[in-house]
């Protein structure tokens, strides 16, 4: 059995089980991952411990021969997940409007992220300065990520599954820095 199943825009999950024919699981995987709902994404294979030698690395360079633009692969193995969270990525600039960061780990922000501005971490994000952009944490699901910004008016916040999109009211910091957390099931402020 081959499953697809996204877990949080841009990531795509994939687990594969019983399958003992290569060939078989490119095509079942071509079949199901079809058109541009997939493009520029990540993908993560869930349980490479489980296949065959050698499989992992197969699939890697099919899946991204598969011409889905820059889909790019997370690693799910725990060890390594748990090696890429330790990692921070620090930036040393701000964000300018298009410009993206991505990072298997934490991000730290040592500047603005200003309006269209993306950055999108495994982990958390720090900002010492203005979230004016979109910040993702816990891209591959995790829940417990923070957003933590000196000036919090994002145009969106997303933390694993869930996604707050503030009105131009609600964009106005209050002068003291924020973190962003899910609790009961839905993204909140709190100072910091």
């Amino acid at each position: 059995m081959v499953e697809i199943r996204g877990v949080t825009l841009p990531v795509i999950s994939i687990r594969i089980k019983g399958e003992r024919n290569l060939e078989s699981v490119r095509r079942k995987i071509r079949e199901k991952i079809k058109g541009k709902l997939f493009e520029g994404g990540y993908f993560v294979i869930e349980n490479p411990e489980d296949l065959p030698e050698g499989w992992a690395v197969e699939l890697e360079n099919f899946l991204k021969g598969l011409n889905l633009g820059n889909l790019k692969r997370i690693s799910s193995e725990r060890k390594k997940d748990q090696e890429r969270r330790e990692r921070l990525l620090v930036v040393d600039r701000s964000l300018r409007s298009g410009q993206k960061v991505e990072h298997g780990g934490d991000v730290l922000v040592l500047g603005d992220v200003n309006k269209d501005a993306e950055v999108v971490a495994v982990g958390n994000i720090i900002i010492m300065g203005a979230l004016r952009g979109i910040a993702i944490a816990g891209a591959l699901g995790d829940e417990r990520a923070v957003v933590v910004a000196l000036r919090m008016e994002p145009q969106q916040i997303r933390i694993g599954k869930k996604v707050a999109i503030p009105d131009e009211a609600e964009r106005v910091s209050p002068g003291y820095p924020e973190v962003a957390k899910v609790e009961d099931g839905m993204i909140i402020l709190e100072r910091v």
